[in-house]
């Protein structure tokens, strides 16, 4: 072996040792710096208290983030509209974590404060870390009619419970909020996209949005997150007035990426994650969960027809 060769040897052999020792360490700060999610601290919400705005029956959307937000130890605390009474007390003993129920009315700034005012005289002190607003309203009239005759006062009506409620709810919230507090809303992509007979709703919605970044920025610099999660269409009470509704489902089913509509617990899988702190570095975001439809243009059923 000739004095040049076993110089070769000598330093690949080094170079080798270097990779592997670098290789290692990386690895080490990783691991190090990587929290782990399975079981994890970072989704155990035990001790977080939850307002909750939005639940009309056991199918909806609100509910299904309810179920999950107690499974991760979080304390809730329901709004319900008078109408639905009924249905959300038959649901009151399925949640042990549920503390406590108020009607809520988000037309008006002294109705909404009502929802605050009992929580407090209940729960002298106590304030809340998560909030949920799943809310959302058009008269029938809105659906039934073409848009350019919808009467002003029905657009006001769905605009005011549907988007500008976010504000209302929150301006009364903030004093009862903890710092880093995490508010959720839901919208959908009619927001920026027609949809045909959702109408109002759209308007509504692109509302709804723009509440969203526009508190955010608003509530950022004390640490309060607002975000928004965009659903697929999802078979729900407020979805049922909806005309053509089942061809909706259908055609999303057949188009989307993972070819399949999303369901609510999906939904709130996604708002377990902007609840907690793995989320804490997202605010003003709009989260599409909606099995990847809304990155297509064209449908594939138009390729196959």
């Amino acid at each position: 072996m000739t004095p040049s060769s076993v110089s070769d040897i000598f330093f690949y052999l080094q170079f080798a040792i270097s990779e592997y020792i670098l290789t290692v360490t990386v690895k080490e700060r990783v691991c190090s710096a990587t929290p782990s999610i399975g079981g994890s601290d970072m989704l155990n919400l035990s001790g977080k208290t939850a307002f909750v705005f939005g639940v009309a029956s056991e199918d909806s959307i609100a509910w299904a983030i309810c179920k999950m937000l107690a499974e991760s130890g979080v304390t809730l605390y329901l709004g319900y509209q008078k109408r639905f009474r009924s249905r959300v007390f038959q649901l009151k003993d399925k949640l042990p974590q549920i503390g406590g129920f108020y009607p809520l009315d988000v037309a008006q700034d002294a109705t909404t404060k009502e929802f605050f005012d009992a929580f407090s005289a209940d729960n002298p002190g106590k304030k809340a870390d998560i909030l949920i607003h799943a809310i959302g309203f058009a008269p029938r009239t809105c659906f039934d009619r073409p848009i350019l005759f919808v009467e002003d006062q029905d657009i006001n009506t769905a605009m005011t419970i549907s988007a500008n409620s976010l504000q209302r709810c929150l301006k009364f919230a903030l004093p009862y909020l903890n710092p880093n507090s995490s508010t959720i809303t839901l919208t959908y992509a009619a927001s920026n996209r027609y949809v045909p007979s959702y109408g109002i709703m759209s308007m509504a919605k692109a509302a709804l949005e723009c509440w969203t970044r526009e508190l955010a920025c608003h509530l950022g610099p004390e640490g309060h997150r607002v975000n928004a999660i965009s659903s697929g269409p999802i078979r729900t009470i407020a979805a049922s007035g909806i005309p053509g509704f089942d061809n909706i489902l259908d055609h999303v089913e057949k188009n989307s990426p993972l070819r399949r509509n999303v369901n609510q617990d999906d939904v709130a899988g996604a708002t377990l994650w902007l609840a907690s702190p793995l989320s804490s570095g997202v605010t003003g975001q709009c989260i599409y969960v909606d099995a990847g439809y809304s990155i297509t243009m064209v449908p594939e059923t138009i390729m196959t027809n």
